[in-house]
């Protein structure tokens, strides 16, 4: 160390193998190399990569960022271009146009790797090949133990700072943190460490059947489709869609339901299955202590906001801590006035207005869509860190907040005068009588109801995926639906409500059924609008009787000559359907 800056020799460490770590590498050797500073820089894995890994978006910001730190960008990743973002809310919807070439999906996956990690591999390699480290090993804390002055001259020299992974203790000069928005080390990290505030989102992966798919290049924000998700994001692969729900209380269940809405309303191309699904934690706004004596975070973990797709941001919060760890290394207050006040001001100001943009294009309701609109025509794009909302350059989220601020205060008088108005029935298209869709997970149940109802000359369609009925049912409404309760993704009694909900299937008759035949269960699936519960194993004549419109309300919880009690199957494991 030369007074409080990095010299030669220096020790870094740096917590996270994500981009934002692997970013932080790159930026932080190349930086170093340019002024005559060779640096030894190590970086900790932060844990097992989650089951999903989520395609990247990369803007002409971000491609010159990559290329910038040594990154050799892949001419193949130019393979699916967007053209543009669809916002979504209360049936209307506004186009942002992209400009040619400017936003790139990169993506393998399900053949290959997602775009995040393919990003990742391209920035540790740019990082090994300047001289870092990688150390694969989680850091459970970080402690500041100054050496004794009796200390051997190796130790006293190697920084003040020592990194706690499994069992083994290093000291360095410098740490950065790069974990990204999961679980925070807190005061694990540095005593009053305050990370960016997070959101539940929950994400998943859709897959289409067929490898030859080309999916429209139109990424989707559909804002507030139901009460626990502030926004379901819709992007577009070569050969896939990446679906991200976020919300205060968002629950994979509710995920699920939006997506079949989606599918329903033709958001998603025909012939989609779930594949993959995990709950996540989005960033919210800035951390409001980033920064102590010797360390800073990076990345996600430092500050963000759910509209911000892009990674230019992330690879700007690298560039700009590496220079400030140069500049001011362990001076606490250098640190913080060069990388937070200095450094990231604006981008920390753009995170608190994305966050805060999301409550009001909620109160917005149907004129969120014109909120884009209007902060976009206001001319400002994004400034040095990328700046703008869905990787766009523009609008920013400092003029969307403004925007969208305007159009819920406009939402809100107008609700006030607006006169009551009973809202017109919706038209159900004629559907022909011999049409059934069953829901099972199981084959065998799918496959016995199939030729039941086949033999009385029904149309019959089976699913074992909740996606591809929605899919199906947008295109042709059945006669009726047979639903199990218990599904892969979804629970069953969800999806009956959700079927009843929605304009194009609130008049679709629905069976349920179920092994788990309590009466608490049979009810709730009269509640959620089933006109009738069948328990499993389902007797044929009584389901027929059913959908051919002989059996009575009555009867549809209880079968005539027997009581109630008699239909509960007894459960030594007391295990109910919730």
């Amino acid at each position: 160390m030369n007074g409080s800056k990095l010299a030669s020799g220096s020790r870094v460490a740096i917590v996270g193998g994500g981009i934002a770590g692997a970013g932080l590498a790159a930026s932080l050797l190349f930086n170093g190399r340019a002024r005559g500073c060779a640096l030894d820089v190590r970086v900790y894995e932060s844990g097992e990569p989650g089951a999903i890994a989520p395609p990247a978006l990369l803007t002409p910001e971000c491609r010159s960022r990559l290329a910038a730190l040594g990154c050799r960008v892949p001419p193949e990743w130019r393979a699916h271009e967007l053209r543009g973002v669809e916002i979504l809310s209360h049936g209307n919807r506004e186009v942002l146009p992209s400009t040619p070439g400017g936003l790139w999906v990169v993506d393998a996956w399900p053949q290959g790797q997602g775009g995040l990690a393919l990003v990742r591999e391209v920035l540790a390699g740019a990082a090994t090949a300047q001289g870092a480290r990688f150390v694969p090993r989680r850091v459970e804390r970080v402690e500041n133990q100054p050496s004794a002055p009796d200390a051997p001259a190796a130790v006293r020299k190697s920084g003040p700072l020592v990194v706690r992974a499994q069992g083994s203790g290093e000291r360095f000069h410098a740490v950065a943190l790069a974990t990204g928005a999961g679980p925070s080390m807190g005061d694990a990290f540095f005593p009053g460490f305050k990370p960016a505030p997070t959101i539940a989102a929950v994400q998943a992966r859709l897959r289409h059947a067929s490898p030859r798919l080309s999916v429209a290049p139109l990424a989707r924000l559909w804002l507030s489709p139901m009460g626990s998700v502030d926004g379901l994001l819709l992007l577009p692969g070569a050969h896939s869609v990446y679906a991200l729900a976020f919300g205060a209380s968002v629950t994979p269940a509710d995920l699920c339901q939006v997506l079949m809405m989606a599918a329903r309303d033709g958001l998603v191309e025909e012939g989609f299955e779930l594949a993959a699904l995990e709950t996540t934690r989005l960033p919210y706004g800035p951390g409001r202590t980033i920064v102590a004596p010797g360390q800073l975070a990076v990345g996600a973990v430092a500050f963000g906001h759910p509209l911000q797709l892009g990674l230019s941001e992330t690879l700007a919060s690298c560039s700009r801590a590496a220079v400030a760890l140069l500049d001011a290394g362990l001076e606490g207050t250098a640190l913080e006035r060069r990388y937070v006040r200095e450094g990231l001001n604006e981008m920390l100001e753009d995170s608190a207005a994305g966050a805060r943009s999301i409550s009001w294009l909620r109160r917005a309701g149907r004129r969120a869509p014109q909120a884009f609109l209007a902060a976009r025509n206001r001319g400002t794009s994004g400034g040095m860190g990328g700046g703008g909302v869905l990787g766009l350059s523009s609008p920013t989220p400092l003029s969307l907040l403004n925007a969208a601020r305007w159009a819920g205060i406009r939402e809100t008088m107008a609700s006030w005068v607006r006169t009551a108005v009973e809202p017109m029935p919706t038209t159900i298209p004629s559907l022909e009588p011999d049409l059934y869709y069953i829901v099972d997970d199981d084959p065998d149940q799918r496959e016995a109801m199939t030729q039941l109802l086949e033999s009385t000359g029904a149309r019959v369609v089976a699913f074992a995926d909740e996606l591809a009925l929605f899919c199906a049912v947008a295109r042709r409404p059945p006669t009726a639906i047979l639903l199990d309760v218990v599904l892969h993704w979804v629970d069953g009694l969800r999806l009956c409500e959700g079927l009843k909900q929605h304009p194009l299937t609130r008049d679709t008759r629905v069976v349920v059924m179920s092994g788990l035949n309590r009466p608490h269960v049979r009810q709730r699936a009269l509640d959620a609008g089933a006109e009738a519960f069948l328990p499993k194993p389902v007797d044929p004549e009584r389901l027929l009787r059913q959908l051919m419109g002989h059996v009575s309300t009555s009867a549809q919880v209880a079968q005539p000559g027997r009581s109630a009690q008699d239909d509960v199957v007894s459960d030594e494991s007391g295990r109910y359907a919730s």
